[in-house]
């Protein structure tokens, strides 16, 4: 469970049981990006319009569903007015853990995929323009 309280403009998180905490301004909480994931310097696959902090707190290990959804009514609560694009930020946050396990797996696979190859695989799986 995700536990999050509201202090001088700043929302606390935590999430029980993990090693997991952060103070987010609340006037940044709606803030969007357009994620880009593959390797720099490269075009990567890009998925506009989505929640940065969602991204950066839910992609770093791949996490449960369950607190994504916490944490979306986080975001609603106390920035309602936000544009993030809900649909396309857990597809963000799908495609990127599926991209991380990719890349770790592949450095010990016999048969290494580029970058590239990885993408496209993604791509495919997930119908992505």
């Amino acid at each position: 469970m995700i536990k999050h309280s509201l202090k001088d403009d700043l929302v606390y998180i935590s999430i029980d049981k993990i090693d997991f905490s952060y103070r987010i301004p609340l006037k940044k909480l709606g803030n969007t990006s357009n994620w880009r994931i593959g390797e720099k310097g490269t075009t990567g696959i890009v998925i506009k319009n989505v929640s940065t902090w969602m991204l950066q707190l839910f992609t770093k290990e791949t996490t449960d569903d369950k607190y994504i959804k916490q944490f979306k009514s986080i975001i609603q609560e106390h920035s309602p007015k936000n544009n993030i694009n809900w649909e396309d930020t857990h597809l963000a946050v799908t495609v990127q853990n599926e991209y991380n396990w990719l890349v770790t797996t592949n450095s010990t696979a016999e048969n290494k995929m580029t970058d590239d190859e990885i993408l496209s695989t993604l791509e495919k799986k997930h119908k992505l323009p």
